[in-house]
C-alpha cells in the first residue's frame, strides 16, 4: 500500500521514531510520579483517561489498530463511539492521563518530558491525518465535524 522508496522509509522510521519517543517520555513520567499518594483529582482524571483509550481501541477495534500513524492494508474508517466526536480519541486519553500526573506532582522536568509529550502527539496526528485523508474519500468531510484532540476547542 504504502511505496518502498527512499523517501518511504524515511517516513516509516520517521513513524517509529515517533512511537518510540512517545513511549519513553510516557515512562519517564509515570516513573517519576508518585503512584501512591496521587491526589484525588489526578486519579480521576487518570481514570477518565484510561477509560477513553480503553473504549477508544473497543470501538476501533484490535485488528484496525495501528500503533504508527500508518493506515493498515484493508483497514476502516470508524466514525462512531469517542470517534463521533473526536478524530484522535487515544491521543487525548494520552494527554488526559499525563498533564494531571505532571500537575499534580510538578517538576520542571516532568513539564518538560510532558510538552515533549504533547509535541510528539501533535507531530504524530498530523501524520496521521495526512495518510488518513489520502485512504478515505469521506475523512475530509468527517474533519469539517469533528475536533482533532480536544472537544470543541481543537
Amino acid at each position: 500500500m504504502f511505496n518502498t522508496t527512499r523517501m518511504g522509509k524515511h517516513k516509516k522510521y520517521l513513524a517509529w521514531l515517533l512511537v518510540f519517543l512517545q513511549f519513553l517520555l510516557i515512562g519517564l513520567i509515570v516513573i517519576t510520579s508518585p503512584l501512591i499518594a496521587l491526589k484525588l483529582w489526578v486519579m480521576g482524571c487518570m481514570l477518565a483517561g484510561i477509560a477513553l483509550g480503553l473504549y477508544s481501541i473497543y470501538t476501533i477495534r484490535i485488528g484496525n489498530f495501528n500503533i504508527t500513524p500508518h493506515v493498515k492494508p484493508y483497514g476502516k474508517m470508524v466514525a462512531h463511539g469517542p470517534y463521533r466526536l473526536l478524530r484522535h480519541p487515544m491521543y487525548t486519553a494520552i494527554l488526559l492521563t499525563i498533564w494531571p500526573m505532571v500537575a499534580g506532582h510538578f517538576s520542571s522536568l516532568r513539564l518538560g518530558f510532558a510538552i515533549l509529550l504533547t509535541i510528539v502527539l501533535i507531530i504524530k496526528l498530523h501524520i496521521e491525518e495526512g495518510y488518513l485523508k489520502r485512504a478515505f474519500r469521506p475523512y475530509l468531510e468527517y474533519t469539517k465535524t469533528t475536533y482533532k484532540l480536544i472537544p470543541y476547542i481543537w
